[in-house]
């Protein structure tokens, strides 16, 4: 991957066309006809005027994260790579905005912004050049660049994911909206079928933040005493999860042991009392076992299940 020094004079990494993008942007367009006809015993021609216009530039982008899932943020330096593409016929800059964001409080901590200026892959500051001002040099038509959002360390506290938006300098907005004047040698620019805008949203999690599930046992006998395991004796299981980081569609499972049966009526989470039906609720017991849907769950919290089985 070679470096291309754009017009503002910084110098990233960037990767051709990965797909065509059709007659490059303000190229002149240009037609003279001929008539030819006979004059008694003249052949003779006849040129048109000539007319002329130039290739609008459409106006489109494409913004890809690299890699999946979520992303650990720990004491060091958190880097998240994503992929830009000027993805239509004309040379374009774009105006780049990266924040912290959690469910309840969208928007956030600015992370900074960096080109793979070496086109290496990894973030260096001492190569990488930082995006001052939020706006891309020039790209060439279809060039892609890698940039990097880097978290600083204690930056993320109930932020749950990274968002990244891309949007065309010379305008935006719904597919067709021209911008007259804005595109490359003069012509008019176009919203294309991106609407010239692209978001990307990366999960976060604190470092080591993945959940833990506890579980704890109590015996009682048939008088509600603590005793021994015997026949006829009621186990209490009590299942704890913590969620350092969060997480999203939790679900607290848990087989009913072999030589038990289930106590009907005795599931609860965090004290509240559930059914034992697919209903309403978010707990059940489907004859082999019990679930609790605990949902999306919230950085630095806890939910407690309890059920109750008998020995046989």
């Amino acid at each position: 991957m070679g470096i291309m020094l754009l017009s503002s004079g910084i110098a990233c990494a960037q990767t051709p066309a990965s797909a065509p993008v059709g007659t490059l942007a303000g190229t002149p367009i240009v037609n003279t006809a001929r008539l030819n006809y006979d004059l008694g015993s003249d052949a003779r021609a006849l040129d048109s005027n000539t007319v002329t216009l130039r290739v609008a530039e459409r106006l489109d982008v494409r913004l890809v994260r690299e890699g999946e899932g979520p992303v650990s943020v720990d004491a060091g330096l958190t880097i998240v790579p994503f992929l830009l593409t000027n993805a239509d016929n004309g040379s374009e800059a774009f105006a780049i905005t990266a924040t912290l964001a959690a469910q309840a409080a969208p928007g956030g901590i600015v992370p900074v912004l960096a080109f793979d200026s070496d086109g290496d892959g990894h973030y260096d500051p001492a190569h990488d050049t930082a995006l001052v001002g939020g706006t891309t040099p020039v790209l060439a038509p279809g060039a892609t660049v890698r940039l990097f959002a880097v978290i600083a360390p204690g930056s993320v506290v109930a932020a749950d994911s990274l968002v990244v938006t891309a949007r065309a300098v010379s305008g935006s907005g719904t597919a067709g909206t021209p911008f007259d004047g804005k595109g490359d040698g003069g012509s008019d620019a176009v919203v294309g079928q991106t609407g010239a805008v692209a978001s990307i949203t990366v999960p976060l999690r604190t470092g080591n933040s993945g959940p833990v599930l506890i579980k704890s046992q109590s015996v009682a006998n048939a008088n509600g005493a603590s005793g021994p395991a015997t026949r006829g004796s009621i186990i209490t299981y009590r299942l704890e999860a913590r969620f350092p980081g969060g997480a999203h569609a939790a679900v607290i499972a848990d087989r009913i042991p072999d030589g038990t049966r289930f106590v009907p009526g005795s599931l609860r989470v965090d004290d509240a009392v559930l059914t034992d039906g697919s209903d309403a609720d978010p707990g059940s017991f489907d004859g082999r076992g019990i679930a609790v849907a605990l949902g999306d769950v919230a950085a630095a919290s806890s939910h407690t299940v309890q059920f109750n089985v008998q020995i046989q």
